[in-house]
């Protein structure tokens, strides 16, 4: 989220009145000054009347390095606001609700996991904003090899969060995304807090998360009302390709697919009509053996009624109680 300082048409009339020397053209009608966390000005937009009466977004590089340091002077006589865009929110949504050890009461493989998916997914939505962003200036650029040189950084964007190393600070620097990417890293490289277990409690623990038929009211304790807190689909599968079968689901993936628990429960995910069965399930499951995991990976699944639906599924196999399980976050995505 930034702080903008808005100079709508009154307050840039009053800036051409103070600052006649500059020649700032009059069918600006607004300009906006972005700021950073610490008041810092990151960016400047503006917005103009075009030739058929509309207003279009105006170019703030052509003002010149003497205007827009006297915009960014003048910026404090402006309207204050805040501006965030969807899909930052969006990261700082999964951010809020990532799950800490204070939380959750799943053995650490499930805490880890669970943790990790959410953190690949965010990254994901962070580097498709930075290859879209330099896309855009590279559109916009006024000679070749500017073009050339954002297009390719477009191009070198880590394509996972692991990939993410100092020397790519500048490409998303440059479109405004460093913080939320090293915001990630940090996330991704610091240590859960772990609250000392007793081995007894753990293996009750364990025990209960293996056998969804163990203890249900207390299994629902420590598993299900945890998933059903997260607006974001989780499922819990065995694994293979013949027998994976549902262990357990939140109440967004049962919203998701249009179900409920009992009608899916323990049931062969492909038979279940939900799950597809094609080569790019096959690819996946090939990663998992292979890899352990994969993010935002495109794939459809079906809801209810037998229709298509459009997701990004990041997963991880765990290890519970000694058996191996996939663990699944699933997002909803529009067509593209």
């Amino acid at each position: 989220m930034y702080a903008v300082a808005v100079l709508d048409a009154d307050a840039l009339a009053t800036f051409r009145r103070e600052h006649p020397w500059l020649s700032f053209p009059d069918n600006v009608r607004e300009v906006s000054l972005f700021l950073d966390d610490n008041g810092s000005p990151v960016r400047l937009t503006a917005t103009a009347l075009g030739a058929d009466g509309a207003d279009c977004p105006a170019d703030a590089d052509a003002f010149g390095t003497e205007t827009v340091l006297a915009l960014i002077r003048f910026a404090p006589r402006g309207k204050p606001t805040t501006w965030e865009s969807p899909d930052e929110a969006r990261v700082w949504r999964i951010l809020e609700r990532l799950p800490t050890s204070d939380e959750m009461v799943l053995v650490d493989d499930t805490l880890e996991a669970s943790r990790r998916v959410l953190l690949d997914q965010a990254y994901e939505i962070v580097r498709k904003m930075t290859v879209d962003a330099l896309r855009d200036l590279a559109v916009s650029a006024r000679c070749g090899g500017e073009k050339d040189r954002l297009e390719a950084a477009a191009l070198n964007v880590p394509a996972s969060l692991d990939g993410v190393a100092e020397a790519h600070r500048i490409l998303f620097h440059e479109v405004d995304l460093w913080r939320l990417v090293a915001i990630l890293r940090d996330e991704a490289s610091l240590p859960i807090d772990h609250d000392l277990v007793g081995s007894d409690d753990l293996s009750v623990i364990e025990r209960l998360a293996v056998d969804p038929g163990v203890a249900e009211g207390t299994a629902d304790s420590l598993i299900q009302t945890m998933f059903d807190l997260s607006p974001v689909a989780f499922s819990i599968s065995t694994i293979g390709e013949n027998s994976s079968r549902y262990v357990r689901v939140n109440k967004a993936y049962l919203d998701l697919v249009g179900k409920t628990w009992d009608s899916i429960r323990g049931q062969e995910m492909v038979s279940s009509g939900l799950v597809i069965d094609n080569a790019a399930r096959e690819a996946r499951l090939a990663l998992l053996d292979c890899e352990g995991g994969y993010s935002a990976e495109r794939a459809d699944i079906r809801n209810a009624a037998g229709e298509p639906v459009p997701v990004l599924i990041s997963a991880r196999r765990m290890k519970l109680g000694g058996k191996l399980y996939d663990f699944e976050v699933i997002a909803e995505v529009s067509h593209p």
